[in-house]
């Protein structure tokens, strides 16, 4: 029996030791440095910039040999792929990230999975629920590329659909048209399309495309352009002189107004600009010139305008006088607490989604901003896509949380009452799941909301898992939706905790504000209160704290890492913005100098300096850190993710393993397949698993 105990112990201290001891692809280090303001910046690790490079791609497939063999490991020694089926089947059969309703022929498009291994194709149906027929798959368009549909918009009279699709999981975008009516389709096919919508108008529809240079490069130059159907060339548009300019164009249903945002964010300025087809002449006129103030149009109807955007530090529906632009209305109501999250404009109504934090409900309003219903709505839920429903006199909107999978409902605007049309059968019992909403104190003494999910009851025990997660970013509003991970993490007796940081929309414009340019700190500061608040609560220790965030929300879990590497168990960065030096060099990252600010202002630098991650590693050992990213990711390229792991991963203090996973064939919203995702949903919970738990 004593040599048992001594052989499972070795067996232990060895597994233990090869978590501690990986061996790391070589990573060479360059002599590389900028001087910015009169400071010298060191970035030795600048030739993994070069994505494309066969050096590179040699090392990244090296890193990724390492990682998926300790992934894997991890994987099934706690055996996730099978728990992460449980959860992955209950993901609805249809995907409800888009809905497209053509009020004119009441008929309907909607994205479905027709296999495990394939991404959604479209399918159209016409009045009932249950007739949907497939239009358009993504195997029609190529056999060999990751295809999928980005958007898609049918024509006034329903004959045809303009669908766009990217290939891999680029943001680079194509568009095809798809007819309706048989299987003639046009042969047009539209390339460098990238964060366009589809505007329909007359035989044809704009859409806007940039120049492309090279995955990296920088988006600018955009321009708008008109497209015939079955025409030769398409027809310039619209184009602004300064490269930096912004275009984005808005059009209703009826094809009576189109309206053209030219935004510039180093200038906070924007133009808008309206084009009306029963006018003499087709231009686009002026309706406002180079204000601070933003529009995003929704609706035109007795000559009047009908938009969202930021009024009073609210984020509201506007309606303007198109005879006089400075007779300006608010029409959606005001609630203390809550924001708007969407709208739906029907005949002579409009409903109105609002979310006062984990709660939600419904608004229906006139015209004229007269409230008729509010509606009550289940507490931590989130609705969304909402879409009337003429021919039933309904409104139709999805409902889901982190426990429960997305559900369609129906909204019956005679009664004002709803039910469930299409919902999804769990394979576990989520009504064992609890959440609850706590405040945390922030380092400046702010309260700070935290959304906690539990399974029946939360323990002070001082020895349970939690993974915290935030976004905190561009004013986004961050609201529960159905995540496999979370209920894995949960079922293996964890807390999941999202922490509404300052810099999200959660609690309004001016929380944004709070937490961006100068104030980025603050989310951070937020982020890490809620680690020391569940800590000193007795819930748990820094050992057990997972950490993890997208995007921007990897930005957030990184500056936490760098700055308290000692609070934490694990972190998980995806897709993370973790150079903020060189962040404006790439893709988007010119776009956002309004919520990070640009290192060619000596003060705006100094506050990136400050927090970047990458710049800001201690020579300390830090916890177990997984980075993962995508090979076609670029709107964060994954030279971010590169940097970052050769940095972490050659500090002479780091034994805690730090691996780099970088998915094939997919972008910045990763894997697409559910077989895929269920295989990377099943490799990071093992992450944790294995390192949270006992």
């Amino acid at each position: 029996m004593y040599r048992f105990q001594l052989l499972i112990i070795s067996l232990l201290v060895a597994l233990q030791s090869g978590a501690q001891n990986l061996k790391y692809p070589g990573t060479k280090t360059v002599n590389n440095a900028d001087t910015l303001h009169e400071v010298v910046v060191q970035d030795p690790y600048r030739w993994l910039e070069n994505i494309t490079s066969e050096e590179v791609q040699a090392w990244v497939a090296a890193q990724n040999e390492l990682s998926s063999k300790q992934l894997k490991k991890y994987r099934n020694r706690h055996n996730t792929i099978n728990k992460m089926n449980r959860f992955m089947a209950t993901e609805m059969r249809n995907s409800s990230r888009e809905l497209s309703h053509n009020p004119g022929s009441n008929s309907y498009y909607r994205l479905f999975y027709n296999d495990e291994f394939g991404t959604p194709a479209i399918y159209h149906k016409t009045n009932s629920f249950n007739d949907y027929r497939l239009l358009v798959a993504p195997r029609q368009i190529s056999s060999k590329d990751v295809i999928t549909f980005q958007n898609f918009q049918p024509s006034k009279d329903d004959k045809y659909l303009a669908y766009q699709y990217s290939r891999n999981g680029s943001d680079w975008g194509e568009i095809r048209i798809a007819s309706t009516l048989d299987a003639n389709h046009p042969k047009d096919v539209i390339t460098g399309v990238k964060f366009s919508d589809i505007n329909w108008y007359d035989n044809g529809f704009f859409y806007k495309k940039y120049p492309f240079n090279g995955i990296t490069d920088i988006n600018e130059h955009p321009k708008l352009f008109y497209h015939t159907i079955h025409g030769e060339e398409d027809s310039l548009v619209f184009q602004s002189s300064n490269p930096r300019d912004e275009l984005w164009l808005q059009s209703n249903t009826e094809e009576t107004m189109y309206f053209l945002r030219v935004s510039n964010d180093f200038t906070s300025k924007n133009t808008m600009l309206y084009f009306d087809p029963s006018e003499s002449i087709a231009a686009f006129r002026p309706l406002f010139y180079k204000v601070n103030f933003d529009l995003s149009f929704i609706d035109y109807h007795d000559n009047h305008f009908y938009f969202y955007g930021i009024l009073k530090d609210r984020r509201q529906i506007i309606k303007i006088n198109k005879s006089a632009p400075s007779d300006i209305h608010p029409i959606s109501p005001t609630y203390e607490g809550a924001v708007l999250t969407d709208h739906e404009f029907m005949d002579q109504t409009i409903a109105l989604s609002y979310q006062a934090l984990s709660t939600p409900f419904l608004t229906i309003i006139d015209r004229h901003g007269q409230i008729l219903k509010e509606v009550k709505l289940p507490a931590g839920v989130t609705i969304d896509n909402l879409t009337f429903q003429p021919n039933k006199n309904g409104l139709s909107f999805t409902m889901q949380s982190f426990t429960i999978p997305p559900t369609t409902c129906l909204l019956d605007l005679d009664s004002y009452e709803y039910k469930v049309v299409e919902s999804t059968g769990v394979n576990f019992n989520f009504d064992e799941f609890r959440f609850s909403q706590e405040y945390i104190t922030s380092k400046d003494g702010v309260q700070v909301p935290v959304f906690l999910v539990f399974k029946n009851q939360l323990k002070q025990s001082g020895n349970t898992p939690f993974l915290l997660k935030a976004y905190g970013g561009f004013g986004a509003i961050s609201t529960p939706y159905y995540d496999p991970k979370v209920i894995h993490f949960v079922e293996s007796g964890g807390v999941f905790a999202f922490v509404n940081i300052r810099g999200g929309g959660e609690l309004g414009p001016q929380w944004w504000k709070s937490g961006i340019l100068h104030h980025k700190q603050k989310g951070f500061d937020d982020f890490i209160s809620a680690a020391e608040h569940f800590i000193d609560k007795g819930y748990t220790r820094p050992d057990k704290i997972g950490i993890t965030g997208s995007s921007h929300g990897g930005l957030v879990a990184g500056a936490a890492l760098t700055q308290r590497p000692e609070l934490f168990g694990a972190a998980l960065l995806n897709v993370a913005v973790l150079d903020m030096i060189r962040f404006e060099q790439f893709t988007v990252g010119t776009k956002h100098v309004d919520e990070f600010g640009t290192v060619s202002d000596s003060l705006d630098f100094q506050n990136l300096l400050a927090y970047s991650p990458y710049h800001n590693l201690k020579p300390v050992n830090h916890p177990p850190v997984l980075i993962t990213t995508g090979d076609n990711d670029d709107r964060v390229p994954p030279l971010h993710a590169y940097k970052f792991a050769a940095a972490l991963q050659n500090l002479p203090q780091q034994k805690n393993p730090v691996l780099l996973y970088t998915r094939s064939q997919a972008g910045h919203q990763g894997e697409q397949s559910r077989i895929d995702r269920l295989y990377d949903y099943a490799l990071f919970s093992a992450f944790f698993e294995e390192h949270l738990f006992d």
